[in-house]
């Protein structure tokens, strides 16, 4: 507001002083009246004073108020100069701006003698409010109905105003603002709410606003329209600051009937500087129970970002049936680097202790997490050698499962690559040479893996300078030294070679090569111990190597088949593509190189053992392959006429989306040559609302009855040598999904979409009943008589355009090995969501085991929108979550703290 009175300032003396210069021209008081739309402009006042200039704008020269932007002035009526009295009126959506600064209101007055500014607003023929005064400070809006400035004491008085501050609107009565553009309000609402008349206010005779800062108010009451709750304060302080401050943190409070009441999320938010904060918080329980959470957030602009969360948690409970006794913690670390260069960090960490997830998020309601048993965590590192064709990642990986309490770490894996180079590409210019296309690349992976789980093997053994057999995980606190040295750790070196020529003109060519070549820093020797019967297993430290190779071909081609259909025809055209590919594998046999030994496992029993059997990479195959393999895959599509389209009036459909065979034949096995024959298809229907996958493998050789398995033995004999077709159904799956939602008969469907949903309306208007159109007008006509029809009849009046979506899916796998039984697994879920109005949605997510014959775990929940407030309601009705909860809360976050809400966790229904 202070710089209103400048540039109102600086407007009236430039008028009077532009009266001064030629006095006996202007007599004391002119009017000047424009037409309707025109901005005021010097020639109103003389056209001799000013001949070049007929702009409304005033350009300043550098007066003692030291205004030096350009002030904007007009008015779409008239405007009034008196300059004996040195008054200034503007009638008719008078508009003024200065800089930053703009006022806009139907009526404008300026009093030079006063010092005064007044803008109010006029009533037009029906009586109705025209041109609101309205005060505009960069971001900060003041809506009023009437405006008294001082521009010498820099105060104003307001009546009526509407002012919104970071998210919440302040209405006033009577209003006084000082020098420090503070505000003193009377008969004051301080909403959320940005309606003209808000459904819920604070009501308090006296408020104090402090720009930028805090909000101060007497005795206040909360009322919701005009109805009082007992929610009654004698004073309020509502921060509102412009930048990030700490403070206190207030608990919610409550009852669990195992722990007790509590006090939970109370703490100290600290904002530690621009770039990080921390918020801790803890929970506290009459039967002793305690929690601690640490959050922290940082982030520096244009170059990273990231979070950090500790939780400790210590439940206690004094139940005779189940009582609890746990201590856990949990870690989290997320960064991640927005800048892009050469160079990029990033990391993902996940970890604790294994009763976590069981014994805190059950109690706190974290139903996805409390479920989840594998947690992964990766610190990485990348760089690109730029103007290089190197790059390398460094990464350090951990796996853990709570369920089991397995936990693997990698410390750490590291890879250094060179893209796919092609050396004779420049000196041959022909593209289609094979040796032009040839190309090579380069991986180097080194790692370093340790774990928990216990050594095993498939024969007995014993272990020497590796610590003692045990088929228990080993403690993280006590045996991480025994998990470092039977760690495993290698590198692996990986130099693929390959090129591709056309031949017979339809076909692709493509033979390749791969070298490999593992290092690691020990290799087992074994040793049979006829006193024990096992084998003893020393591990010898030192370097160690062993590599290998593979070649290979491929051929390919793809076969088009096209069916047209002459005349008018509903079916236009079928097509059928089929893409067959027959491969050949070799590498030979290297257990004579060095990799394997020849150890006695018992009395008559030798086996051939790897040398590096458990390391971090695997060595060299001991066993010759040669293997073809071989597939077929299918598509098949049909266009048919489509008159909805108007381009082409034809429409494709997907009768199979692929249909494929695939198998191999192996020429150096002894036995059992060829491999499962594999087949699966996909299509859909209906525009993909149903989708259907099938998939299975056959077995083709046959099993005999033995008393050593259930499933028998496999004999080296062809199914259909023996008259038993293709041979056995090994696995089979299907799976369907469902999709459906309805169709919108509306051509701006999507348009409507990102309406604002304040302004949806229901179909037939408000009132479906009663019908009208969008002026308000009754419905004429068939509408008005099916409407008529409608009210007589309420109940058969059913709203087709509800929004709705529903999603099921269900799939049945079964696997059959030998003779045994076959094992069938059959999994049911579904999902989906029903808006029954504009601002209330419902969505239910389940499932059924159909081996059980029950139904999985079950969420309902309900939203609603209550315009400047939210309702919610989830409901685990039966299970193991048992649970509910209902929360009344403002949408605004300086107010949520202000809401209601009723809990029943999965510990209160377990302790019934």
């Amino acid at each position: 507001m202070r710089r209103v009175v400048f540039f109102v300032s600086f407007l009236i003396l430039s008028c009077v002083s532009i009266a001064q210069t030629d006095s006996t021209q202007i007599s004391d008081s002119t009017f000047v009246r424009q037409n309707a739309g025109d901005s005021l402009t010097s020639d109103g006042l003389d056209a001799k004073l000013s001949p070049k200039d007929t702009s409304n704008v005033v350009q300043t020269q550098q007066p003692a108020s030291d205004i030096e932007t350009t002030i904007n002035y007009n008015a779409r009526d008239s405007i009034f100069f008196d300059l004996q009295d040195q008054k200034l009126k503007m009638y008719g959506q008078t508009h003024i701006d200065y800089g930053d600064i703009t006022l806009e209101a139907e009526r404008t007055d300026v009093d030079m003698y006063q010092k005064t500014l007044s803008s109010t607003f006029v009533r037009d023929t029906a009586g109705r409010v025209v041109g609101r005064p309205i005060f505009r400070d960069q971001e900060d809006e003041y809506q009023t109905n009437n405006i008294l400035y001082n521009f010498e004491t820099e105060r104003a008085q307001i009546r009526g105003v509407v002012t919104e501050q970071d998210g919440a609107f302040m209405h006033g009565e009577d209003v006084k603002k000082n020098e420090k553009d503070e505000m003193f309000i009377r008969s004051a609402k301080y909403t959320t709410c940005n309606l003209e008349h808000p459904h819920f206010f604070i009501e308090s005779q006296k408020l104090k606003v402090i720009p930028g800062n805090k909000v101060v108010s007497g005795p206040f009451q909360l009322k919701f329209g005009d109805v009082k709750t007992p929610l009654a304060f004698p004073f309020g302080m509502f921060p509102q600051p412009k930048k990030r401050t700490s403070g206190i943190i207030f608990p919610s409070y409550g009852e669990e009937r195992l722990r007790g009441f509590f006090l939970r999320n109370g703490g100290y938010f600290w904002a530690i500087n621009d770039y990080a904060d921390l918020r801790a918080t803890g929970d506290i329980y009459t039967k002793g129970a305690h929690a601690v959470t640490l959050n922290s957030n940082y982030k520096k602009r244009y170059a990273f970002s990231g979070s950090m969360n500790f939780s400790y948690n210590r439940n206690l409970t004094d139940d005779l049936e189940n009582p609890i006794s746990t201590s856990d913690f949990w870690y989290r670390w997320n960064h991640r680097q927005e800048t892009k260069g050469t160079g990029n960090f990033s990391a993902a960490v996940s970890l604790g202790t294994s009763t976590y997830n069981s014994n805190t998020n059950l109690v706190a309601q974290n139903f996805s997490r409390s479920t989840q048993s594998q947690y992964s965590s990766n610190i990485s590192y990348s760089k690109r050698f730029q103007g290089t064709p190197f790059n390398m990642t460094l990464n350090a990986r951990q796996n853990q499962n709570v369920q089991t309490g397995k936990m693997s770490m990698s410390l750490p894996d590291f890879s250094f690559n060179t893209s796919r180079q092609y050396p004779f590409k420049k000196l041959l210019k022909n593209s289609s040479n094979p040796i032009s296309a040839l190309n090579l690349s380069h991986t180097m992976r080194a790692t370093n893996q340790i774990s928990n789980s216990p050594v095993s093997a498939s024969f007995p053994f014993t272990v020497s300078n590796a610590g003692e057999t045990s088929t228990e995980l080993l403690d993280l606190k006590e045996d991480f030294a025994q998990m470092l040295k039977n760690g495993k750790s290698g590198a692996q070196h990986t130099i693929p070679i390959s090129t591709s020529m056309k031949v017979l003109k339809n076909f692709t060519l493509s033979p390749n090569m791969n070298i490999k070549e593992v290092w690691f820093g020990k290799e087992l020797q074994y040793t049979y111990v006829e006193e024990e019967e096992a084998v003893r297993v020393d591990t010898v430290q030192g370097f160690s190597r062993a590599s290998s190779w593979s070649s290979g071909a491929s051929l390919n081609t793809v076969i088009y088949g096209t069916k047209f259909f002459a005349g008018d025809k509903k079916i236009q055209a079928l097509r059928h593509v089929m893409t067959p590919s027959v491969s050949f594998t070799y590498n030979p046999d290297f257990s004579s190189k060095g990799a394997y030994s020849e150890v006695q496992t018992a009395p008559d029993e030798f086996r051939t053992l790897s040398k590096y059997q458990g390391v971090a990479y695997p060595a060299p195959t001991g066993r010759e392959n040669r293997t073809m393999s071989f597939s077929l895959q299918n598509n098949i599509e049909m266009k048919i006429k489509d008159e909805e389209d108007t381009i082409t009036g034809t429409r494709k459909i997907k009768i199979l989306d692929n249909l494929s065979m695939n198998s191999g034949y192996n020429f150096a096995a002894d036995s059992f040559n060829l491999s499962p024959i594999n087949l699966s298809t996909r299509t859909s229907f209906f525009k993909n609302a149903l989708n259907i996958t099938v998939g299975g493998a056959l077995d083709p050789y046959i099993y005999q009855e033995s008393s050593a398995s259930e499933s028998g033995t496999k004999i080296d004999r062809y199914a259909w040598n023996a008259g038993r077709g293709l041979g056995q159904l090994s696995r089979s799956n299907i799976a369907l999904s469902l999709r459906l939602k309805p169709k919108s008969n509306r051509d701006d469907d999507e348009e409507e979409s990102n309406a604002d949903p304040q302004n949806e309306r229901l179909p037939f208007g408000d009132d479906p009943f009663n019908p009208v159109d969008e002026f308000g007008n009754p419905l004429q006509g068939p509408d008005e008589a099916e409407a008529a029809y409608y009210g007589n009849n309420p109940d058969e009046y059913v709203d087709f355009n509800i929004p709705w979506t529903m999603n099921v899916s269900y799939s049945i796998n079964r696997t059959k090995q030998g003779l045994a039984e076959s094992q069938i697994r059959q999994t049911l879920t579904f999902s989906g969501s029903l808006t029954i109005t504009p601002k209330t949605n419902i969505q239910i997510n389940s499932g059924y085991d159909l081996q059980a014959r029950e139904f999985t775990n079950t969420r309902i929940n309900v939203s609603r929108d209550l315009h400047c407030w939210n309702m919610t309601f989830n409901w685990v009705p039966f299970g193991r979550f048992q649970s509910f909860s209902v929360v009344i809360a403002p949408r605004a976050n300086i107010l949520q703290d202000l809401k209601l809400q009723r809990k029943r966790s999965f510990v209160d229904f377990f302790s019934n």
